[in-house]
């Protein structure tokens, strides 16, 4: 799944006549992949840095038809440990202490499928056996609790956040050690992540990870995405709901399309309507630079 903030068409406002000019999807395709995340597991809070998003330029040849990046790779390794005590969850565990009572726990799968949908949010996903790996990742926090209000406090008081994941981990109660503790008892831990671009349920792979001879899965995994409209833009009229991107009419005969940026969701890049008015902004002072034959410029 592609998942990007895309300016297709540069324009002013101008009069529509039947034949605008078409976005060039097929370049987009070509254009590399956002970057994937994953939420750090057995951990009880995690505040990523926040990573500044590189300069807009503007556009001045067509854009590049260079193969796709691959996805960064972010799955974790097993790793050694310690045997020193892990910080105790606050959920039940299962008995047997398996991991497959643990994703069978009825128990546990009723608290997500029961949970209560935050006013302001639409449900994306309900009890898959995944967390998220998606885009923009904002955060971790362990609760006392299956929260989904709480969770949805967090992303409301967290600049940008679009999104959040609620989800119930099976984490070890020591660091485990191949050799002196390589598989001790659990412990259950309400886990939530915050996003700060749109997510599907397609991205909920994060299945866990081995460490040592213990497993950590993943198991009533819950998704929620804002209903809210993104906000206002300075010097721009909006925000306003449309049915699909915009083709860029035509004025008096003229072309007013000037080009498509492509923004991939990344730690620097989540859904934010400024990005595109940045880029409007930057290819007008960029034709004002750089005018026509006649004098006149594009905006």
């Amino acid at each position: 799944m592609r998942s990007a903030l895309i300016l297709p068409a540069l324009a002013g406002l101008t009069l529509a006549i039947p034949k605008p000019q078409l976005t060039d999807i097929e370049v987009l395709d070509k254009l590399p992949d956002p970057v994937l995340v994953s939420a750090p597991l057995a951990v009880a809070k995690d505040d990523p840095p926040d990573v500044d998003a590189p300069p807009i330029q503007p556009i001045t040849t067509p854009p590049s038809t260079t193969e796709k990046t691959k996805k960064r790779d972010v799955s974790l390794e097993g790793r050694d440990g310690s045997c020193a005590p892990q910080p105790s969850g606050s959920g039940p565990v299962p008995n047997p202490d398996t991991v497959d009572a643990f994703k069978s726990s009825s128990q546990l799968q009723a608290m997500a499928t029961n949970a209560p949908q935050p006013d302001g949010y639409s449900t994306v996903f309900q009890n898959l056996d995944g967390s998220l790996s998606a885009s923009n990742y904002m955060g971790l926090y362990t609760l006392n609790g299956y929260d989904t209000l709480t969770c949805a406090q967090k992303c409301d008081a967290a600049p940008g956040c679009l999104a959040f994941n609620m989800y119930i981990e099976r984490d070890p109660s020591l660091d485990p050690n191949n050799d002196n503790c390589p598989n001790p008892p659990s412990t259950t831990n309400y886990k939530c992540t915050l996003w700060g671009a749109p997510v599907v349920a397609e991205e909920a792979t994060n299945k866990g990870q081995w460490r040592a001879q213990f497993q950590v899965v993943i198991t009533g995994s819950n998704a929620y995405t804002k209903n809210a409209p993104p906000p206002s833009v300075d010097g721009y009229d909006g925000p306003t709901g449309l049915g699909g991107a915009i083709n860029a009419p035509f004025d008096n005969g003229k072309n007013t399309y000037l080009g498509a940026q492509f923004f991939p969701f990344n730690q620097g890049q989540g859904y934010d309507p400024k990005t595109c008015a940045d880029a409007c902004n930057v290819q007008t002072g960029y034709n004002k630079r750089h005018p026509n034959a006649d004098g006149t410029y594009d905006s």
